[in-house]
């Protein structure tokens, strides 16, 4: 019985890292992915400094660009393939 609960805890272990492996590795996927997006975007609109909107106090919301940047990132990239 001891030994099951051994081996149940090293698998359980072993899924958990896996999966923060893949959480990671995916985050830096679409991070690979999304960048050249918003770099291109703020260049043809002219925008010199873009800020987390976590970050600021108050703010117009006309000048939040998360779904147009959202919006050309799954036309661009419809499909990611995660490893």
């Amino acid at each position: 019985m001891m030994m099951k609960l051994k081996i149940l805890i090293k698998l359980e272990k072993k899924k958990m890292n896996d999966f923060n492996n893949f959480q990671i590795n995916s985050q830096k996927k679409i991070l690979e992915l999304l960048n050249p997006l918003i770099i291109d975007y703020l260049k043809k609109q002219s925008i010199q400094i873009l800020l987390q909107k976590d970050k600021i106090i108050f703010g117009d919301d006309n000048l939040d660009i998360t779904e147009e940047i959202l919006d050309i990132f799954n036309k661009k990239h419809n499909k990611i393939k995660f490893e």
